[in-house]
């Protein structure tokens, strides 16, 4: 691993070739400046071209957190434009798109990924990307991907895709015609939720190099000690994800019928035709609404389960959203909705964590 912010050369001659683009070191891939650290070294440059493969992609930049690289897209997109995306989309993307919107008069749209009539309606000659979140957050509504990109092709309009669930294992937005696709590699990629991290990966030349620029002007980089730990993850990136998604299975199938819980969340790969398999991922919606004392009680019981964000490492995890949370959506849940995050520890420990929420829920408050 080379973890030097300074690159270190030999002659001038290559010094000089290398910020022009020329890569002079070896493991060296990018197509930028090569001549300093910021722009990468031999180790981030292994973990783009790892990244790349995983994608199934030609080129990858790395950024220093998931939502870093998703505010990536905003070099395709000027004052004027509007750009579309799920009314279910990873929340911080919507505080972005407000951010354009009132600083550069950047417009968007939502639509309901389960009704693509709601994109079509909104679809104009400024419109000039469509953002897909597959399956989105908390409720996991599965999108037709080749419609969107059939959508945006008609109409010569870019297209992203949030892949972080999925995370390159169980889907690969590019052999469906997406242009870009975005991975948290905080997530399940890195696995131990010791680092933050994001990448954009697309096969089309021309759009890696204005987002090279746009990632070199901004002085984006990653640590190369953070670019070894995810290269590290992505080692045993196939295995964890199968595990937990085996765990999250055993977890459903032993809430399925529960009389307080009026929904389960979860892709079904049964119906889902995209996914090769499901993750850890899951959310449970609840009788009615509970309020926050009722669910710190409720939690209270878990020993296994924490409260907290950034699923996809190795521990498991709750976190409740109530209907407010979720009220700019087409169609907004009548009641608290609590996802879960199966990790890695011992299933047993796992099912008896929930059978001592389940047993919350039968308690009179």
């Amino acid at each position: 691993m080379y973890m030097s912010s300074s690159l270190h050369f030999g002659k001038l001659a290559d010094y000089r070739t290398a910020g022009g683009g020329t890569p002079t070191l070896h493991g060296q891939t990018a197509q930028a400046d090569n001549s300093y650290g910021l722009q990468g070294n031999p180790t981030l440059h292994a973990l783009q071209d790892a990244v790349s493969r995983l994608e199934k992609g030609e080129h990858t930049l790395l950024f220093p957190s998931g939502l870093s690289a998703l505010s990536g897209l905003e070099v395709f997109l000027r004052g004027g434009d509007r750009w579309a995306m799920p009314d279910s989309v990873y929340f911080p993307v919507r505080r972005f798109a407000e951010y354009l919107k009132d600083r550069y008069g950047v417009g968007y749209d939502l639509y309901d990924p389960s009704d693509l009539s709601t994109l079509t309606g909104v679809i104009t000659d400024k419109t000039k990307l469509i953002h897909i979140e597959t399956p989105s957050s908390v409720t996991f509504d599965i999108t037709d991907v080749d419609k969107i990109v059939g959508i945006a092709h008609a109409r010569r309009i870019l297209t992203s895709a949030d892949n972080t669930w999925a995370s390159g294992v169980l889907f690969q937005p590019l052999d469906h015609g997406v242009d870009m696709s975005i991975l948290s590699l905080t997530k399940y990629p890195a696995g131990y939720s010791d680092i933050f991290m994001g990448s954009v990966t697309t096969r089309d030349a021309a759009l890696y190099k204005q987002l090279a620029h746009y990632h070199k002007v901004y002085g984006f980089t990653v640590s190369p000690y953070s670019a070894m730990l995810v290269s590290r993850g992505l080692e045993s990136l196939k295995v964890r994800m199968a595990a937990s998604g085996n765990n999250a299975q055993a977890l459903i199938s032993l809430i399925r019928t529960h009389r307080k819980i009026s929904k389960i969340y979860y892709v079904n790969t049964d119906k889902a035709k995209d996914f090769s398999a499901g993750n850890g991922l899951f959310s449970v919606e609840l009788d009615r609404i509970y309020s926050d004392v009722e669910l710190e009680l409720l939690f209270s019981h878990l020993s296994t389960f924490s409260i907290g964000e950034s699923w996809g490492g190795t521990r498991s995890l709750v976190l409740p959203f109530q209907p407010d949370d979720l009220a700019a959506r087409f169609v907004t849940p009548k009641n608290t909705i609590v996802r879960f995050h199966a990790g890695l520890e011992d299933k047993d420990l796992q099912l008896a964590d929930m059978q001592a929420f389940l047993g919350g829920l039968e308690k009179p408050t």
